[in-house]
């Protein structure tokens, strides 16, 4: 019986070793930005409110960008983006929003020394 249990010990402790290891991999894949919203924007699904945004990219396999937006208050969402915007020569980090009906939308985002831009799916 002991040794049933240390197996099975064993087992559950490699199983969260590669869940931390991958986790890591994820979280590192691709570059962190701060971004300033100067008031509320609709990102993905969420309305985030004004204010400084920490924003962590994550390739995906089928050449998108998941990006993450997270506030020093709790604050997340996510939203994806597609390499196409031409970003000037001299670009530096910085979101482009779009208003519709009132509503001030994320765009665009430049990130500085990054060959392109991100266009942002319209969400409805």
């Amino acid at each position: 019986m002991n040794t049933l249990k240390s197996i099975g010990t064993k087992v559950v402790t490699a199983m969260i070793a590669a869940g931390l290891v991958a986790g890591a991999a994820f979280a590192a894949s691709g570059d962190t930005v701060t971004v300033t919203l100067p008031q509320s924007v609709s990102v993905g699904n969420a309305t985030l409110a004004s204010g400084q945004y920490t924003v962590t990219e994550s390739s995906m396999a089928d050449g998108s960008s998941l990006f993450v937006f997270r506030s020093a208050k709790g604050d997340t969402t996510s939203a994806l983006a597609m390499k196409s915007a031409d970003p000037a020569i001299d670009q530096k980090t910085a979101v482009v929003l779009s208003n519709e009906g009132g509503t001030l939308h994320l765009d665009k985002m430049f990130i500085e020394g990054d060959s392109a831009g991100y266009q942002f799916a319209v969400t409805k």
